[in-house]
């Protein structure tokens, strides 16, 4: 099917392809494992389904049977693509939940090709990596958790490497520099970045938000100059045109597509959970602190209605709070001196919230007081379950 076409490139989605073929010259920047880096005699740029998201074994063990270049030129054989002269990208998201968008000023545009998991591979930048490469393989950094045996099951690697990606095919109408592509690719970057920052999706790797995934994947497409007229664009920065279009596209495009593949949006995040699961307080937590604190049938009683705490509004809104105050006072911004009341007054205010009795918040407070030596995640259970208690005492 036919996606997009104009006179420098057509885009089509075939099964679990989807191809952008060039129609003229582009200089092209991408992460490539084949073909990469910085190129200027490619005729394709491919995105590809290569797994299912979990349990998909003999699709890796044929992946890592073949070993990459070998599994390119497959690959690109099934997409109609010369191997030589293709860019390939691959992910475990549904190319049916592809996204394009288009963003316009002037004689400026920019198209954003993406797809988008990040429900199993979430991270965030500078979260302590699992794997180290050596000039024979991938090791196993954490020898703690996992004994360093050799170099790593590749079935293993490409299972983590699938869990979640995002992947972006961007192309520019007009010709840039090799430092401008460089420069485009941050802003696409920081795109993407931003519409995972802006659903508060957690990382997996640490109790940080997520900025991207760990196997997140790039190619950036501008035709190259064809005379002293076309020249070509050096300013690709947040102060400029190109840089706001390359961002806002990727955002929206990025953003889209974690919908149609995780079932994510904005209004979906608006859950208690959602906002302190990555802080410990999630549903399990919630019911193991209800079966302490709580009678039998009380217990009984906020487990049947559990979904419905989680996702009261103003329930949430006073969660999301919560894990703001604790974000601040893990990066420093609120002293120490100061972060463990925040805390405890923003655990308070969501106790209050559960009971639907903001006018208890000082009594709240006092009670949840006595109980600071709790962790972030522990003591925020304890105040969903106070204020649960409270609504019906």
């Amino acid at each position: 099917m036919l996606l997009y076409e104009n006179d420098q490139y057509e885009i089509k989605r075939e099964g679990r392809f989807l191809c952008a073929a060039l129609r003229r010259r582009h200089r092209v920047l991408s992460n490539c494992t084949v073909n990469g880096g910085l190129r200027e005699d490619l005729t394709h740029i491919c995105n590809h389904q290569s797994s299912e998201g979990s349990g998909h074994a003999s699709r890796h063990e044929l992946v890592a049977g073949l070993g990459l270049d070998a599994y390119h030129h497959r690959a690109c054989e099934e997409a109609g693509a010369p191997g030589a002269t293709t860019a390939l990208m691959s992910t475990a998201a549904n190319m049916q939940c592809a996204v394009l968008a288009e963003a316009s000023h002037q004689e400026l545009s920019v198209q954003v090709v993406a797809t988008a998991g990040v429900l199993g591979n979430a991270t965030r930048a500078g979260d302590a990596a699992g794997w180290h490469e050596t000039n024979s393989g991938n090791r196993r950094i954490d020898a703690t958790t996992r004994p360093e045996t050799g170099v790593a099951d590749a079935n293993e690697i490409a299972a983590a490497n699938h869990g979640g990606t995002i992947v972006t095919m961007v192309f520019i109408n007009r010709p840039c520099t090799p430092a401008a592509l460089v420069r485009a690719a941050t802003m696409v970057t920081e795109g993407k970045s931003v519409a995972v920052l802006d659903l508060r999706m957690p990382s997996l790797q640490s109790s940080g938000l997520a900025t991207g995934t760990g196997t997140d994947q790039i190619a950036i497409a501008a035709p190259l100059a064809s005379g002293d007229a076309d020249w070509e664009r050096r300013w690709v920065g947040g102060h400029n045109s190109l840089g706001e279009l390359l961002g806002r596209a990727t955002r929206d495009a990025v953003s889209r597509c974690l919908l149609l593949q995780n079932g994510v949006c904005a209004e979906l995040r608006r859950t208690l959970c959602g906002a302190l699961a990555r802080h410990g307080c999630d549903e399990q937590a919630l019911r193991q602190q209800a079966r302490r604190q709580l009678t039998a049938d009380e217990a009984e009683l906020f487990e049947r209605n559990l979904l419905a705490v989680i996702h009261d509004p103003q329930s949430a809104a006073a969660a999301y709070c919560l894990a703001e105050s604790i974000d601040l006072a893990e990066v420093g911004i609120l002293h120490r001196e100061v972060a463990r009341e925040a805390i405890l007054n923003q655990a308070a205010l969501l106790a209050a919230s559960v009971a639907v009795q903001p006018a208890r918040f000082a009594e709240f407070r006092q009670d949840l007081q006595a109980h600071q030596g709790y962790d972030s995640g522990s003591l925020a259970a304890l105040a969903v379950i106070r204020g649960f208690s409270a609504k019906w005492n």
